[in-house]
Order: C-alpha cells, then structure tokens, then sequence
C-alpha cells in the first residue's frame, strides 16, 4: 500500500471538490444574512446562534414541537399514534427567503430514558401470550380543525416542550441538541424525534421493529410534504413542514445511527442520504453471535424498549407501566429467550440488511475501528447493502471507539466540513465534486494518518497456521469471580491475558511484520466436547497485538470500559458560528499497552454449522459428544497494520466475560434465565488456521 500516493489523490479531489463548489455551486449569489449561501461547495454561517433558552421573538433561530401522525394504533387507544418531534429552524426559511433542507435525528434517548429501569418493569409482566398483530391495527386519524403557518406557530410555542428535567433524573430533554449546530447556523433544519413509545410521543417503543421503523419514516414523509402533524396532541391544529426544500438527511449515533439505515431500507421518498454512525444493521448481530447469545442475558430489545419507554407509564412519576406493554414486553422476552442466541424469525424481522434492495439513497457511514459495543460488522454490513442497491456510498474507519467524529480531522479535511459538502451535495444540489471522495478511508493504527481505498472486506483470505505441536488441549469455562468491580479498574486485553491455561489457549501465528490486515478475519478449529447436554456455550476466538519482547507498547486504545473513550488532546479551534464558541480541533493520542485486541468473533460450542447471519429456515445442528466437528469462526471486520517486532497472537477461550451472561450483573427479575454453564471443550491444535485479508 502506498499511503504517499492515496494522500496526493485525496488532495487532489479536495481541490477539485472546492473549484467546483466556487465556480458553480452556490445555490444563491446573496450573502444577506439569513440567505442559505454555498461557497466553495459548503453552506456558510447565515446567521447568529442562540441556545434552546432564548425565546423565539428574539432569536434567529425558531424551536418549536410538532406531532406527526402515524398510520398504526400501537397502544389501542383507538387513535394513531403520534411521533413528537423537536425542530431547531433559520426564522429566514420560515419567512419566506429560501427552502432548508433537514438534518434528522431519530436518536430514542433524547427525549428522556427511563432511570432504573429494571425495577420501573418488574416480573412477571403478564402470563398470557400477546397477540402480535393488534400492534399492526390502523388507528383513527385525525381530522384537522385548522391549520397554522411554521411562523405563527412558532412564535406562540411554549419552551416547557423542549426544555424540561426528564421524570426521576435530572437529566434534560434533547441533551444533544447542539450537536448540529455548525449545520444550523449554516442554514440547515435540524429535527429530533424520537419515535413512538418515547416520551412525549404516544404508542410503544418497540426496539427494532418495523413500527418503531415506520414512525421515524413517517417524520421523513412529514418533512418531505406526505404526510399530517399537529401543533400538539390535542388541538387538531395541522401544520406543514412549509419551510422544507423536501430533501432529507438522517444522521445519529448508536441507536440514532441504527434507525437511518432501517428507513433507508424503505426506499422512503424525500431521505436523500444518510449519515450512520455506529449504526446497527441488523439486531441479531448486535445481540447474537453465530448461534449464541452476547449480552448479558438472551433477551435484549424488550430491556432496551424499555429503556426510552417514556410514553409507556399510566403516572407522571415512571412507576406504573401500561399492562397492555407489559404484556407486549412478556412475549417480546420469552420469544428471544426461546431463540437462544439462535436466528430465528423474531430476529429474521430485525435484520434490516435484507432489504438493500429497496434502498434509494445515498450513504456515508462512520464507523470506529475500537468500538467493540456497536462493532464493524455492522457498518460493512450497511455498506454491502448500499453497493449491492447500487447507491452511492462511502465510509469512514477512524481509530476512536463508540464515538463521533466531529472536531476531527479526515485526512486533510475536517470532518464537519466533509459533511457539510455531502450534504449540500444531496440536500441542495450542489455541483461540489464530492461524489469523488474516495469510497473507503481508514485511519492508521500506527501513526493515525488516513490511507483511502476503493473498497473494503473484498480481498482473498491467506491463511496462517501456528508452528504449535499436534496436541489436544482442553480449555474450560471460567467462573470469573466479581467481574463487574474488576471490568471497571481493568483493561479488557489485560483481564484476558491473566487467564490460566485452563482457561485459555494462546497460538502465536508467523504474520510478517508490516502486514496490513483489511477485512473480515476467520478461525478454523476443529473441536470436541463432552458437554452437550446443555445450550448457549460459547467459543471465542480474538487476535491479540503483542511486541515481540512483551514489553509495552503505544497505540490508539480504550481506557473505560464504555468503549468510548480513547485519549486525546486539543490542537484548536474552529468557528462554529456567529454567538456560538468554537469548536475544539481534537485528535486521538495513543497510550501504552503490552497487548492490543484487533478484533473478536464467538459462536455456539453446540452448533458447529452456525452462520454469522443465517437465514430465518436455518436448521440447529447438534454437536455430538466427543465427536470432533469443524468449526468457522468469523471475528470483526477491522484494518491493522502489524507494527516492527511484534507477534500477532491467536487466543481460543470459552464464554468472554464482556459478552457473556454474569450473575453480578443481572438484574433481580432476570434470575429464572439459565447463567453460564460449566463445560469444556477440546482443541485439535493441528487443525487450527487463521485466515487474515492481506492488502499488499
């Protein structure tokens, strides 16, 4: 690979990406304040910024809520739902002087998260099997009494809507509302919502399902001008989305990178792009594993429903949940429970990845090399889907963890100022050159610079074999005695690395120095076990960085345990806007570690033929008591570069502590799910082989 020459082509379409965005992009010659502006292929500052507490008399910018309806009646109470959503908008598009476009947040936890959520939902639920279907019963819409101009409304809205303290925090409502604000003052709308269930709107939030899909691409169809919201819930005041050009961008992080991806898989009218970051694709992969569970029990979305089920109390103060969501709460956990870690068709439904092909818009995905919560797989995933749709689509690997990127650089760009060229490209038509930007661009593990690619996770797989002895070596299920204190003070690499060899089978591979690693790596290992007359056991498979000595070594790494934070320091500044502080220039600073984990797969010791996304027909293969089956582990996608003397070490283990299910942290009404078993099993050590993506 040659990093010199990627650099001088991405200056090259830089360049090229500014003369055309100064000869011809601009969409207005003006520059009256308050008139969107695109110079040099971005949107420039239109206006002064002022934060959510400043009434809207004396602001450039106008807040106010708006209550957009729903086709489905998920709460049976006889109406649609409707879906709050916060809208932060230039006064000058809703004067009249030009059209916005919309930057869309769908992120759930905005609105306010159910604190102590394990005791707001307590089991047992309900005893009886829900009726899925009534959650797809259409309910009344609303006929409009008036309607209101944005203006109007605007100025008479009340702040309490968005400015309030979260029932049993002290959280605020819309804590990441300025998030986008380098975007507002430059003219584009910037939109909240949170979708159904969640505080302020009505209905159920229902994790990852297609109503909780189509809430959010019913704000899409607002906002596009096809579809009805009120002033509020009461009222029947309609209002239009008057200002909007009808050109839509979703953008978030984690969950709110999630639900762009599934609206995009509707081929919604009016979504233009999308700006995921570590997005999921497809909820099993996040919760599963090749046939085996990864949280901390084999049910997950009802807990995370739960979690921003605002909407879903009978009281003011969170403490007495709808029945009828409780009941829906009952099915949703005993129907993964029954699963097991396996792909059935309740996670089937929850892998929006089968649907690329009604895809219709463009995507630039961003993704952390070092986030191990929301890993790669689920952004390659997304970008697969996006080539084989045949959409345009780019995608950023950066060295941080679960994390944004703003303040940082891309090469010699930063990040806000790409975003800004995309999104005037696809919201605003701009004639900028930034569909040229190269497709993949990967940060460095060594130095942090970018090196820029035409595509990803499409190289052969070499295959490496350890120089280890024909043996047979037994490895066994661990204990790990108070996990949870020691997770919080330990490194996650250092906890691994204290395993004994009961635990643990570590196999140095002959990876020449300077190789770079590009894609999705496997584990081929034939194994046997005696145990299987249990279910849910795990295998795990990583690869571990080490310098050749053990001593230790620098590189870009987490330091908490929330996958978020990497080291960093300040470097600048940059202008947001007019009334707004700059912004900090940021970049990442490695620290020091005698092993680095590049990436980690698991499977279910008890289902050789698992797939790491199988389909819904997919039968269960039972491994056989002291039969050797072969097994195919596939980890992570990632891009390392394996530096001067170091040796790249495989590590076979059983259930990760990290991922696997743990009394010490179970709530108290999860205690009748099975806890880890105790089991073994054993390694043919002469059939172990690693199969790396080699980009020469």
């Amino acid at each position: 690979m040659n990093n010199g020459k990627k650099s001088v082509r991405l200056l090259e379409i830089l360049t090229l990406c500014m003369i055309l965005g100064g000869c011809g992009g601009s969409v207005r010659k003006e520059t009256e304040d308050g008139i969107l502006h695109i110079e040099n292929g971005m949107a420039q500052p239109i206006l002064k910024y002022s934060d959510i507490s400043t009434d809207n008399q004396d602001s450039e910018i106008l807040r106010f809520c708006v209550y957009v309806e729903t086709d489905h009646d998920t709460d049976g109470d006889g109406m649609a739902d409707l879906v709050k959503a916060f809208v932060q908008l230039p006064k000058s598009a809703a004067e009249g002087k030009y059209k916005a476009a919309a930057i869309y947040d769908p992120t759930p936890y905005a609105a306010g998260t159910v604190t102590g959520v394990e005791t707001a939902f307590q089991l047992p639920y309900e005893t009886e099997p829900f009726d899925m279907t009534k959650l797809y019963e259409p309910g009344k819409k609303r006929e409009p009494a008036g309607s209101t101009d944005t203006l109007t409304a605007a100025l008479a809205a009340d702040s309490s809507q968005w400015i309030y303290t979260v029932p049993g925090s002290d959280t605020k409502g819309y804590f990441h509302s300025g998030n986008y604000d380098y975007f507002l003052v430059r003219g584009f709308a910037v939109i909240d919502a949170c979708g159904i269930g969640t505080y302020g709107s009505e209905g159920f939030e229902l994790c990852g399902t297609d109503l909780e899909r189509d809430s959010h691409k019913a704000v899409v169809e607002w906002l596009a001008g096809n579809r009805r919201a009120f002033t509020d819930r009461t009222s029947n005041m309609e209002i239009t989305a008057d200002w909007c050009n009808h050109r839509i961008a979703m953008t978030g992080k984690s969950y709110g990178g999630t639900l762009p991806f599934e609206v995009a898989t509707t081929g919604v009218e009016g979504l233009k792009t999308i700006i995921p970051v570590a997005g999921i694709s497809n909820w099993y992969n996040y919760s599963n594993s090749q046939g085996v569970s990864i949280t901390a029990f084999p049910h997950y979305t009802d807990f995370l429903s739960s979690y921003n089920a605002g909407a879903s109390f009978l009281d003011d103060a969170w403490l007495v949940p709808d029945p009828a969501y409780s009941a829906w709460k009952y099915q949703e956990r005993n129907d993964e429970l029954q699963a097991n870690g396996n792909y059935t068709k309740t996670w089937a439904a929850r892998d929006y990845s089968r649907s690329f092909d009604r895809i219709r818009c463009s995507a630039l995905i961003v993704e952390g090399l070092n986030d191990f919560n929301v890993t790669p797989t689920h952004s390659t995933e997304m970008y697969e889907s996006f080539k084989k749709a045949g959409q345009n689509v780019k995608m950023i690997l950066h060295q941080d963890g679960h994390n944004y990127l703003f303040g940082k650089m891309v090469g010699e760009i930063l990040y806000e100022e790409l975003v800004n060229q995309w999104l005037c490209h696809y919201l605003y038509e701009t004639d900028n050159g930034i569909e040229s930007f190269p497709e993949i661009s990967v940060q460095s593990n060594l130095d942090g610079s970018y090196s820029f690619h035409d595509s990803f996770n499409d190289l052969p797989l070499v295959s490496f074999q350890p120089e280890t002895a024909d043996e047979k070596t037994v490895i066994h299920s661990g204990s790990f005695p108070d996990f949870v204190n020691t997770m919080k003070t330990v490194k996650r690499e250092d906890y691994y690395r204290t395993f004994d060899h009961d635990h643990l089978a570590v196999y140095d591979l002959p990876v020449k120095e300077g190789t770079v690693i590009s894609g999705t790596p496997e584990v081929h290992v034939r194994l046997s076990t005696e145990d299987t007359d249990q279910d849910n056991l795990m295998v795990t498979a990583l690869l571990m960085d080490t310098a050749e000595n053990g001593s230790a070594f620098q590189v870009f790494d987490l330091i908490d345990q929330d996958h978020t934070l990497i080291p960093h320091k300040t470097t600048g500044s940059y202008e947001i806007g007019e009334g707004h502080e700059k912004g900090s220039l940021t970049e990442l600073v490695p620290s020091y570690t005698r092993g680095k984990m590049l990436t980690i797969g698991h499977m279910d010791l008890l289902d050789p033929e698992a797939e790491k996304s199988p389909t819904a027909d997919t039968s269960w293969h039972t491994a056989e008591a002291g039969v050797y089956r072969d097994y195919r582990i596939v980890l992570f996608p990632t891009e390392y570069t394996l530096n001067k003397g170091h040796v790249l070490q495989l590590y076979l283990f059983a259930q990760d502590p990290w991922r696997s299910r743990n009394d010490d942290e179970k709530p108290d009404e999860y205690t009748d799910d099975k806890v880890d078993e105790v089991y073994s099993f054993q390694i043919d050590s002469s059939s172990v082989k690693v199969l790396l993506p080699i980009r020469e």
